[in-house]
């Protein structure tokens, strides 16, 4: 089943779509006497795909997800009085994979995902901002190579972390995972979530359904142009239609947890 939905999910991304209205719109002109119909989905195709490519459009929209949660204050996770051990705060970081290379001939440090370093990079701030806390890495093995927390726990280690101040986790294989074996690992005790700004909303959501309430630490947020008619956002690129692929993942991801009842 897994292997399955990672197959079928890029075919209903929109690029994917965009592009097989096209190709099916073509097909009809050249091969049917289906001419409107034809017309029709190039032309769809082509619509949808410009509106995609124009970043003040996607990323508006992957805005919404962002915005949810705002940038984790650390200030307010910190012992009021220096060096009081009486109040520890909070002891687990969680940091949910985003993806590995599986290019073993690359260094370690690329070995892993944009969205894996980016959320591995906070978590190591976090990990150094707060005294006696511990970071849980999470991510299983996907179709090959060893499990995504074992090769960002060796990127850690090259950043300074101590392999005792990790736990890894590498049981899970996809988001829905992630809560079900973090809870057998921090129990009660509270601990901070970090993984994307995008992402954060159906994370949140998954733990809450496990009766957990992790605090939200959102990374690497996508930062829109101040003025929607900025230049940057007058032509279509191709930054802008992948951040339409990451907010239509989401909300797909949201709407398919909601249908099976897992948030």
């Amino acid at each position: 089943m897994f292997s399955l939905k990672k197959f079928l999910a890029p075919l209903f991304s929109p690029l994917s779509i965009c592009l097989e209205l096209v190709t099916f719109g073509l097909l009809l002109l050249v091969c049917s006497r289906r001419q409107k119909t034809g017309k029709a989905m190039v032309a769809l195709g082509l619509l949808v795909l410009l509106m995609c490519s124009f970043e003040g459009i996607s990323g508006r929209i992957l805005r919404t997800l962002e915005a949810q949660y705002p940038p984790l204050n650390i200030a307010a996770l910190m012992p009021t009085v220096p060096g009081d051990l009486s109040h520890p705060g909070v002891k687990w970081i969680v940091v949910l994979a985003g993806g590995v290379s599986g290019d073993a001939a690359l260094p370690i440090q690329l070995q892993i995902s944009h969205h894996s370093r980016v959320r591995l990079m906070e978590g190591i701030r976090l990990y150094h901002l707060l005294p006696g806390s511990k970071i849980i890495l999470t991510g299983g093995i996907g179709f090959d190579g060893p499990p995504e927390a074992t090769t960002l726990s060796r990127v850690a280690q090259e950043l300074g972390v101590s392999k005792f101040d990790m736990v890894l986790e590498v049981e899970s294989r996809d988001t829905k995972d992630h809560p079900l074996y973090v809870r057998d690992l921090v129990k009660q005790d509270p601990f901070i979530l970090v993984t994307s700004a995008f992402h954060m909303p159906r994370a949140m959501k998954l733990f809450a359904k496990q009766g957990l309430n992790p605090i939200p630490a959102p990374a690497g947020p996508w930062k829109p142009a101040e003025d929607f008619w900025s230049p940057s956002n007058l032509f279509p690129s191709a930054s802008g239609i992948r951040l339409a692929e990451l907010a239509y993942h989401e909300y797909m991801g949201l709407t398919w947890a909601w249908i099976r009842g897992q948030i």
